[in-house]
């Protein structure tokens, strides 16, 4: 059975209840209310790990989440109700029959942006009749003052005389808003639309499954002199000594085979993700450099079957090039992840003040942007392709996707769209990136 986390505050359980009268086979819902956004990553880092995955209520909570807890968020599938076109234009079919005197043009909606095609409202509704929004992407809920910037927009709005209708996402909006004597109007998802949103979740809680499932093998090699019987003698025996003393250590019941001069281990893709922090920092690496005097190359590969794991990790030493113990993981996609010893940060020397202007331009978070300045100048390059930026910050494909469009959209990066890379299928993009463009 899934177990699904439900972050919400008290306001959104009025209409988030419902999620009580869907059906759905083996899947059991559980509702954790918070009150503060510090109160919510303080309940995420406590229970999330015990869950499958994790709905939030809206935008807000979702993008807090990610901003403040990036590493902990990537690792488990989650998701957030939003309004569907179905929603939405019945919400406004009963305010235009109610009110005949109804205007799109003196109205502000604050759930519409580039991300959900606007609701499909640019596609019919003429420029001059066009609503006012918050902001063109969802991004901006992500702000860490996002429930001031929603209700200051609503606000200038009506006093500016400018609108007649306010349109929310926010069940505590009217809070905000009542002195003014304001009343917004709340726009929910249904039950249909939050039975969607759960469906998509669970598809991807079957995908994480399949992918933790996934055979991963552990090669670890070590060099000496072919006439030295006796130094390989001991090195077998010490190396495979201090395998076994480190899976007592871990706790994890990790098969180990030996051969003539290297140990082969075999687990599964979530234990690989336990013993190396989330493909970052190898504790094998670590536990292996304090207790032997020679060095190990540790190759982690990942397949769908035993001998496809078993060739990955053994092409996967070939990138241990220290003079140190070493870890490298190369993924079924050839991949490789690395070197995972603890020892490689990413570091930045671009300046906090030129992020900040990308950042208010691209309306993407100034940590987000130092990551990405911290990954070009580790690899010494200023071209880079999502599945590589998405290794290296620990993020999903299609998160890395969106940032590398929105650097692209605002001018910030540009498409190689002749440089091909040597891969079946077709090719993806590489995005040379330019952080230092001149501000028009």
């Amino acid at each position: 059975m899934y177990k699904i986390l439900i972050f919400s505050t008290e306001y959104s359980y009025v209409w988030m209840e419902k999620i009580k009268q869907l059906k759905f086979d083996n899947v059991a819902f559980d509702f954790y209310f918070y009150h503060s956004l510090t109160e919510l990553e303080n309940l995420f880092v406590e229970h999330a790990n015990k869950y499958d995955g994790i709905a939030f209520s809206g935008q807000i909570p979702y993008l807090h989440i990610q901003s403040k807890l990036p590493n902990e968020a990537n690792f488990i599938p989650r998701t957030f109700f939003d309004i569907l076109q179905r929603d939405f234009y019945y919400k406004m079919a009963e305010i235009q029959y109610k009110d005949p005197s109804f205007s799109w043009k003196e109205s502000v909606i604050d759930f519409i942006y580039n991300e959900n095609n606007y609701l499909d409202l640019k596609n019919w509704l003429p420029q001059e009749d066009f609503p006012y929004i918050l902001s063109d992407t969802i991004d901006i809920f992500g702000h860490p003052d996002a429930y001031d910037i929603v209700s200051n927009r609503h606000l200038s709005l009506w006093r500016e005389k400018k609108v007649r209708y306010s349109f929310t996402r926010l069940t505590n909006l009217h809070h905000y808003l009542k002195d003014d004597n304001i009343e917004p109007i709340l726009v929910v998802p249904t039950k249909y639309s939050m039975s969607i949103t759960l469906t998509k979740l669970i598809k991807e809680i079957e995908l994480v499954q399949l992918t933790n499932s996934q055979v991963v093998t552990g090669h670890l090699i070590f060099s000496a002199a072919q006439n030295d019987a006796h130094e390989i003698e001991y090195r077998q025996i010490a190396l495979y000594k201090a395998i076994l003393d480190f899976n007592r250590e871990l706790g994890i019941p990790l098969i180990t085979f030996k051969s003539a001069i290297h140990y082969e281990i075999i687990t599964n893709y979530i234990d690989l993700l336990t013993i190396t922090s989330n493909l970052k920092s190898c504790s094998l690496t670590n536990f292996l450099q304090k207790e032997l005097p020679f060095k190990v190359k540790i190759g982690w590969g990942i397949g769908k079957t035993l001998d496809e794991s078993r060739l990955q990790a053994e092409k996967a030493t070939t990138f241990c090039q220290g003079a140190f113990t070493q870890s490298y993981v190369l993924t079924k996609e050839n991949q490789a992840i690395g070197p995972l010893d603890g020892q490689s940060q990413l570091a930045t020397t671009t300046s906090d003040t030129v992020l900040n202007e990308v950042a208010e331009q691209t309306h993407l978070a100034l940590f987000q942007l130092q990551k990405i300045s911290a990954v070009l100048e580790k690899l010494k390059t200023d071209e880079v392709i999502a599945e590589d930026l998405a290794a290296h910050l620990s993020i999903s494909i299609r998160t890395a996707n969106r940032m590398l469009n929105r650097l692209h959209e605002t001018g910030y990066a540009t498409v190689l769209e002749k440089k091909l890379l040597h891969v079946k299928g077709r090719p993806p993009k590489v995005y040379k990136i330019s952080l230092h463009k001149e501000m028009d």
